[in-house]
């Protein structure tokens, strides 16, 4: 099993804990900072290859300090980076995280190398060498319009491939109707599973089925919504479930959480898993990733997160 991770790479630098009045006071006491990896694109590929599956990242970069960690730390995590391209032009991405004592995050952030990728950074033949191609995220970048990732799935399904795709809120949009920033890629996507805030800025609505409802307008072979620490809904148009969080968890940095459950779902969704035991498995990837400092660290290997999922995945069925 192949997938092929296109769209955002960071080096992300947590800044923790910070008070919430930081711009109210003088100083605050942090820990040391660390970098790690971060970007909905680049998480998911290391979170999939730390669960066994073959990942390549298809992304920018830039020729720096910053660029050179990303490199390193997809070599350590076995993903294929033979199409990670370095730009002469850009530096690399870079998102200083503050992070509240309660897990909950703010981000300053500079995009880097990340608004030059197009869809022609995506070949074809990286295309047919996978068996899923996942795009991170949609209206994150500002060359990678809704044009430019439908075509990078048209292409996906020409040769038979599953897309998967996650999005991002555009704060600066004049779309009269939201939906139709992304509308060309949802009507070329598989799996689609925005969180609550992208689903409510996309539809206009705040009830979670009327969400469903609208989304589920489009072709998709899986529809879900992440619901934060309430847990998530999931449909694939025959059965729906409504899963909390794992209960008991110790939040350290939710950083990463969201693609810490895609990457889990995908994972879960090409071993043919039904839907129920691929939510469970996705929470439980998540569940671990919110248990350490960034995105991806906290991850365990397969056998390990299968078997907490298998033990305790019954208890969020709501």
């Amino acid at each position: 099993m192949k997938v092929l991770s296109a769209g955002l790479a960071f080096c992300d630098i947590p800044l923790s804990p910070v008070p919430g009045n930081i711009l109210e006071i003088d100083n605050s006491m942090i820990e040391m900072p660390v970098s790690h990896t971060g970007g909905d694109a680049l998480t998911v590929a290391v979170v999939l290859s730390k669960l066994g599956i073959e990942a390549s990242l298809i992304g920018r970069i830039g020729r720096d300090v910053s660029g050179q960690f990303i490199k390193e730390e997809l070599k350590k995590n076995s993903v294929n980076m033979d199409r990670l391209i370095e730009d002469d032009l850009y530096g690399t991405a870079v998102s200083y995280i503050l992070i509240e004592k309660s897990g909950e995050r703010h981000f300053l952030v500079n995009r880097g190398a990340n608004d030059a990728l197009t869809g022609k950074d995506v070949p074809d033949e990286a295309i047919r060498e996978s068996d899923l191609v996942f795009f991170g995220s949609a209206l994150a970048m500002q060359r990678m319009t809704d044009d430019e990732v439908s075509d990078i799935f048209k292409r996906a399904h020409k040769y038979g491939k599953l897309t998967a795709m996650d999005a991002s809120i555009a704060t600066e949009t004049n779309a009269q109707n939201n939906l139709d920033l992304i509308d060309k890629s949802l009507k070329e996507t598989d799996i689609f599973i925005p969180s609550y805030e992208e689903a409510a800025f996309f539809t206009g609505k705040t009830d979670v089925k009327e969400m469903l409802d609208i989304f589920s307008r489009y072709p998709l072979k899986v529809l879900g919504i992440k619901l934060g620490h309430k847990g998530c809904v999931l449909t694939d148009f025959k059965e729906t479930h409504w899963l909390s969080a794992y209960p008991d968890v110790k939040v350290v940095d939710t950083t990463g959480a969201g693609d810490c459950f895609m990457a889990g779902f995908l994972c879960g969704y090409l071993h043919g898993w039904d839907l129920k035991k691929t939510g469970e498995f996705a929470s439980a990837v998540s569940a671990y990733g919110i248990g350490a400092s960034g995105a991806s660290t906290g991850i365990p290997d397969f056998e390990t997160v299968l078997k907490y999922a298998e033990a305790n995945g019954s208890r969020l069925h709501i």
